[in-house]
């Protein structure tokens, strides 16, 4: 995982480890990064990581749920951000913008939500009932009135908006979360979306909306800068689909994403037949319910990594979620992968690298699940007070 790579060639990595992205809650000044998230990112970077992926950025406010979650839709929020960047650079990593959508997985009585006026949308009336997060005390899990977008359009438009102001921030690049229930992913299952157009349907037309996201910002940003984030077998916030349409649904997706020359396809074990890693004490997922079964010992990534790591292929291939060290070295030096990414060991070991690079232990979570999303009253609690090791 020490071995420096280049994405698309033209991005240097000084290293094969990717911090993912992470849902912390702590941009309390107005859904802005402040100095607690600077702090946070800059201990990663100066830790030595060679990626990082910022945490989901709402791109506009007809999704943007949760409280202090940050947004990326005005120059105000690109400047923001600028501090975050600047600041990441100059500790040596590169870092890149995760733009997000929740679609159905919110509640209209959120807030920011509910102070926008808008509704909630979704590609189908159909509403989540499983995956709830962290709403607030007497609101209810997700919202049954849904909106059935009507125009999938105006919402491309607005992650190109969302995209070029990140430009203006100074990112390397764009991933774009296309998984965990939330828009893209409602688009690409048919457990969401039931639409008869060209949007529903086939896997070619549940295809349709995120390849267009995609398309649109290549307008943008160069074709390696980008990044998709893709989870065929999540099992949360009833996400999950038959075998069979997990198979004919990627294995149509991945071919068109990779046939334009993205930078990295992002691949998501979340819901496979994998054994838990990196003591992981943080479940969402659900069970699978009947019907959406897998194979037993099913992993994705040996069904879909052979579509985007070929000969001649330009676009890498990271895998994430229940990814130990171990492994991550094993499929880095089999040529299977290209990146490792870890998501919450980064929480609570701001030295992960150090601590991989020396053979350390990757510290626990032995505060609990309340660590996770901050109460906006004290954003560097549980964020930037973990310790490192002594060794390191």
């Amino acid at each position: 995982m020490f071995t420096p790579y280049s994405i698309g060639g033209s991005i240097p990595l000084r290293n094969r480890i990717v911090m993912q992205s992470i849902t912390r809650n702590r941009c309390v000044e107005d859904n802005m990064p402040g100095e607690a998230v600077i702090q946070h990112y800059v201990e990663r970077a100066r830790d030595g990581v060679g990626l990082i992926v910022t945490e989901g950025t709402f791109i506009w406010l007809n999704g943007a749920q949760w409280l202090h979650t940050p947004v990326m839709f005005n120059e105000s929020h690109a400047k923001s951000w600028r501090k975050v960047t600047d600041a990441v650079h100059k500790e040596g990593a590169k870092i890149f913008f995760q733009a997000w959508h929740p679609g159905r997985q919110q509640n209209e009585n959120m807030p920011m939500l509910k102070e926008s006026g808008y509704p909630v949308l979704a590609p189908s009336k159909i509403p989540a009932t499983g995956g709830k997060y962290h709403d607030p005390p007497g609101i209810a899990d997700h919202t049954v009135n849904i909106t059935e977008i009507i125009d999938p359009q105006e919402i491309i438009e607005q992650f190109r908006n969302s995209v070029e102001l990140a430009k203006q921030a100074g990112f390397d690049g764009i991933e774009i979360l296309a998984q965990g229930g939330y828009l893209l992913q409602n688009f690409l299952h048919s457990c969401s979306n039931t639409r008869t157009d060209n949007y529903g349907g086939s896997a070619e037309n549940r295809s349709r909306f995120l390849l267009q996201v995609v398309d649109a910002i290549l307008s943008i940003w160069p074709p390696h800068t980008i990044g998709v984030k893709i989870c065929p077998t999540d099992n949360i916030a009833d996400m999950s689909i038959p075998y069979a349409e997990i198979s004919s649904t990627y294995n149509y997706l991945i071919p068109q994403l990779v046939s334009r020359g993205l930078g990295f396809i992002n691949l998501s074990r979340r819901g496979a037949d994998v054994p838990p890693a990196n003591g992981a004490d943080f479940q969402m997922a659900e069970s699978r319910p009947a019907g959406t079964e897998l194979p037993v010992g099913y992993d994705p990534l040996v069904e879909f990594g052979p579509l985007v790591k070929f000969e001649g292929s330009k676009t890498a291939l990271v895998v994430n979620h229940e990814v130990t060290v171990q492994e991550g070295e094993r499929l880095i030096r089999e040529g299977k992968v290209d990146l490792v990414g870890f998501g919450r060991p980064f929480i609570h070991n701001p030295d992960l690298v150090s601590r991989v690079k020396r053979g350390i232990p990757l510290a626990l979570n032995d505060r609990g699940g309340k660590v996770y999303y901050g109460d906006g009253l004290k954003p560097e609690e549980g964020y930037n007070d973990w310790p490192v090791a002594v060794q390191a």
